[in-house]
């Protein structure tokens, strides 16, 4: 089918600069917000023997938490889980934030996509938020100096980081509470170079036998797309075979930094998508924000961003018997 192309109206407001706070203020609005999430508004107290005999409850939607990664280099990485009360039809979300990001631009997102039934999972990555120190050789701690980390770093986040992510995704699956087999992976900025190279390590592992291994990305989402994160380029994934069935998602802000990045994107993808579906493109959607702006900005101010994603997201991956239906891991 056409690309959907949304041109997105909204009333400019003045753009903070998110990564000049600190991480422990970022943390604390990240939690802060979870928090909204979580309490629920006091009312009056009344005496236990005045209070009417319960009806029938529903059952309790499982509220947000943070949770701690322990990757096989030995890192300890901080997360936070938003689960799902839809259990095994829950499309599980990997959001992947920007280099030097933090998770907090992204709660209005996260909780959308959560309200609409999906499991997100928000890992902070090493040398990032509360994931900044490692074991060095002689035992003692460290901290990641991001100014340094290099193309070898990128590789232990995609290597390690994200396949600590999935593994805790993966315990989530085989307790029923959501859906590995459909998964959709999200990049924002720098985090659209390790969804996209990570995307591609996951479809590398086949099935062995009736174990399923790998190949559980469905859907991408590249937020303001950056082409190149110390040394490791987005094209390459992009290019293979397995992501370009998958269906895409391009969102930027007009004539924003990374706009030119996207549009390049866009239209190479588009070229190809149409030749894999025999002269009909389909499997590919664009969302260009009139605003110039780039996340996480683009993705706090902008009206309908979100609500795109999130149609895109619960849209794009059908989950029934027939389509990525839920199996048991290994």
């Amino acid at each position: 089918m056409p690309v959907a192309v949304q041109q997105i109206n909204s009333v400019p407001q003045q753009v903070h600069h998110v990564r000049s706070l600190s991480p422990r203020v970022m943390l604390c609005l990240f939690v802060a917000a979870i928090g909204l999430t979580m309490v629920a508004p006091s009312g009056l107290m009344v005496p236990a023997s005045a209070q009417a005999p319960p009806a029938k409850t529903k059952k309790e939607k499982p509220k947000p938490r943070p949770v701690k990664l322990r990757t096989k280099d030995g890192l300890e990485l901080q997360a936070f889980y938003f689960p799902s009360d839809l259990e095994k039809k829950a499309i599980p979300v990997l959001l992947i934030h920007e280099w030097q990001g933090q998770p907090s631009p992204y709660v209005n997102l996260v909780k959308a996509l959560n309200a609409a039934g999906c499991a997100v999972l928000v890992p902070q990555y090493r040398g990032h938020g509360n994931s900044k120190t490692y074991i060095d050789a002689s035992g003692k701690e460290q901290e990641f100096n991001v100014a340094t980390m290099n193309k070898r770093d990128i590789q232990n986040i995609i290597m390690y980081d994200l396949e600590e992510a999935k593994r805790f995704l993966k315990e989530e699956n085989n307790e029923g509470k959501l859906n590995l087999n459909a998964l959709c992976v999200i990049g924002v900025r720098e985090g659209c170079v390790l969804a996209a190279n990570w995307a591609q390590r996951d479809w590398r592992f086949p099935s062995v036998g009736s174990k399923k291994q790998g190949q559980d990305v469905k859907a991408l989402v590249l937020i303001s797309p950056e082409k190149l994160l110390k040394g490791i380029p987005i094209d390459p994934p992009l290019s293979d075979p397995n992501l370009l069935r998958l269906p895409t998602l391009i969102v930027s802000g007009q004539s924003s930094p990374s706009s030119d990045t996207a549009d390049r994107i866009h239209k190479r993808l588009k070229v190809v998508k149409t030749k894999l579906g025999g002269g009909t493109l389909s499997g590919l959607e664009e969302v260009i924000a009139k605003e110039s702006l780039d996340a996480p900005a683009l993705v706090m101010q902008s009206s309908t961003v979100v609500p795109a994603i999130v149609k895109f997201v619960t849209t794009s991956i059908e989950v029934d018997e027939f389509n990525n239906p839920w199996i048991d891991r290994p």
